[in-house]
């Protein structure tokens, strides 16, 4: 466009705001809506069969308002870390555990020593490298850290003859089959578990069979990829094939070796240990960080880190988790204003008018597409588990919808949209890596897309018809 002197002057594009920007427009939202929404409380009631703290759908009555002042609202941000500082620091202590894990270059070998055995078989090095790029998904330890194998994952694409999506498919969507739909993901099932207060792995063994659903998808699709690029390149998704250049590519990694393998034992020994504490002894979230600090420990001598490095790793690992960590703490100041306010009951009130209405089951799946749509404006999982997990646990107790079942459409809602929404850092710092332009990923994903949240969809529905808790 250009004005009448002469200047061209750019039209300015829509640019989607920051995860914090969006929060703090929620923040301010929740303060304004105590002014507008009348107070309103339901009585809780505890299940004698389960010990659970529950709301009584038949008790809600209205109060008298309770408006939260400037002092209120600027008090509520401190509060929210306070509030949430155990899950935040969890979250660092995680992260960091898990960096050292990475850094001891078992993971990379793997993959690595895999591709080198089988690059030339396709049909054999796509399922395989997708199946540990999903375990690894599902336990946590590569979902932001899904980035650093893309350059390998490309590198295998090349040595196949496919393309660079080709190449994100094998590891960004094994990774994430995997983590949006784990039995026992940290990030968003046993934090979506915690805040709706169930024990926390339980319902592994539904989870695990939608969890194998959605990764045999993944393969046969990204297998149905590779071989029509195999058969004519020109079937590509891609009008220009651009790789990245070897200074591009990741670091060297050593031959996978006995070190190795005795690291990846000690991880697979930590969490089973921690699967049957969960279920047996009842442990919870503070039991996981111990694991995890054991595991790295145990890893770093078993690789022979010096002290420093595996401080240094511990400490990179917990500033890859600040930005997700302080999320939280901001998202949990909308639930306390929501609540000092004595609205947080009239808004589940009210949104379960519509959802009370209708059969459990459909109000099950309306959840989970509620929440597909809500995480274009929170896509961190553990972020849209502190401001919606609160609303849905009593939401699901008025509407007849288990809790369990709640938890699964957070966990689907957030997981499934992760892969094409352009607010989601991860996917478009993956895309940025391998040279891929982000509308012809759209065209790539968005048919595996519709299949993931129709398995979604049946997976929510079933779930809700058989009662499961």
């Amino acid at each position: 466009m250009t004005s009448s002197n002469g200047i061209v002057k750019r039209k300015k594009r829509f640019k989607v705001p920051n995860t914090y920007t969006l929060i703090m427009m929620f923040v301010i939202i929740a303060a304004i809506l105590t002014y507008i929404i009348p107070a309103g409380e339901y009585e809780m009631i505890t299940d004698e069969a389960t010990g659970k703290t529950l709301i009584n759908a038949d008790s809600f009555n209205f109060v008298e308002r309770n408006p939260v002042g400037i002092g209120d609202f600027l008090l509520s941000i401190p509060k929210g870390m306070n509030g949430a500082a155990t899950i935040i620091f969890l979250t660092f202590l995680v992260g960091g555990f898990f960096q050292i894990i990475n850094d001891t270059g078992a993971i990379d070998a793997t993959i690595n020593s895999s591709i080198n055995k089988l690059q030339d078989k396709a049909l054999l090095v796509i399922p395989f490298v997708m199946a540990l790029m999903s375990i690894l998904g599902a336990l946590g330890i590569v979902v932001n850290a899904v980035i650093a194998f893309i350059p390998i994952g490309v590198a295998l694409a090349k040595k196949l003859k496919l393309d660079p999506v080709a190449g994100i498919s094998i590891m960004y969507i094994g990774a994430f089959s995997g983590t949006t739909t784990t039995p026992m993901g940290f990030f968003n099932t046993i934090l979506g578990q915690t805040i709706a207060g169930l024990p926390i792995l339980s319902g592994f063994t539904l989870r695990s069979v939608v969890w194998a659903i959605v990764f045999v998808v993944s393969v046969w699709y990204t297998m149905r990829y590779a071989k029509k690029l195999q058969s004519d390149i020109n079937n590509s998704v891609l009008d220009e094939i651009e790789w990245i250049e070897k200074s591009e590519t990741a670091k060297e990694v050593t031959e996978f070796n006995l070190r190795h393998a005795l690291i990846l034992l000690v991880l697979v020994a930590g969490f089973t240990t921690y699967a049957y504490g969960s279920f047996k002894l009842k442990w919870n979230l503070n039991y996981l960080s111990a694991m995890m600090l054991g595991v790295a420990l145990i890893s770093g001598l078993i690789a022979k880190m010096h002290p420093d490095d595996m401080a240094k790793s511990f400490i990179a690992g917990c500033k890859n988790m600040v930005y997700g960590a302080l999320v939280i703490g901001f998202a949990k100041s909308i639930t306390i204003l929501l609540t000092d306010g004595k609205i947080i009951h009239s808004i589940i009130y009210y949104m379960s008018l519509p959802l009370a209405r209708v059969a459990p089951t459909i109000s099950a799946v309306l959840m989970f597409y509620i929440n597909l749509i809500f995480n274009f404006f929170v896509p961190s999982g553990s972020g849209q588990a502190m401001i919606v997990m609160p609303l849905l646990a009593p939401m699901a107790d008025v509407v007849n919808v288990t809790r369990q079942v709640a938890v699964s459409a957070y966990q689907y809602g957030d997981g499934f949209s992760n892969t094409i929404i352009p607010t989601s850092g991860v996917i478009m710092a993956v895309l940025g890596v391998a040279k891929v332009p982000y509308e012809k990923w759209l065209k790539y994903m968005l048919p595996l897309f519709g299949i993931w949240v129709l398995i979604g969809t049946i997976a929510i529905a079933f779930a809700s018809i058989i009662g499961w808790s």
